[in-house]
């Protein structure tokens, strides 16, 4: 069940941004997770941050990650804030 999403069809502009989204929101979380675990439990999050983390993994890591930009991590910011997956306090939906 692909619920009007052409799943097969890679070159979709759904299908791009849900695999943009879900791609985010595991790196969203797993930065949160590590800034937890280092005592920044209050921190925010910002655009700019996540984006020179994926930077990092990708160039320093070896990270083999999809193609992001800032506009698409302040998009998936904005979808989990509406679907009540975080709150505006915790996530600075910055784009610079």
């Amino acid at each position: 069940m692909a619920t009007g999403l052409e799943l097969g069809n890679k070159d979709t502009l759904q299908t791009n941004v849900l695999l943009k989204s879900v791609f985010l929101s595991y790196y969203i979380s797993m930065y949160k997770t590590i800034n937890e675990a280092i005592g920044f439990n209050d921190q925010h999050i910002t655009v700019n941050e996540i984006y020179d983390f994926i930077q990092d993994l990708k160039y320093e890591m070896g990270v083999s990650t999809i193609s992001v930009d800032k506009k698409d991590i302040s998009l998936c910011f904005s979808l989990l804030q509406t679907m009540g997956l975080c709150e505006t306090p915790e996530y600075i939906n910055h784009c610079q």
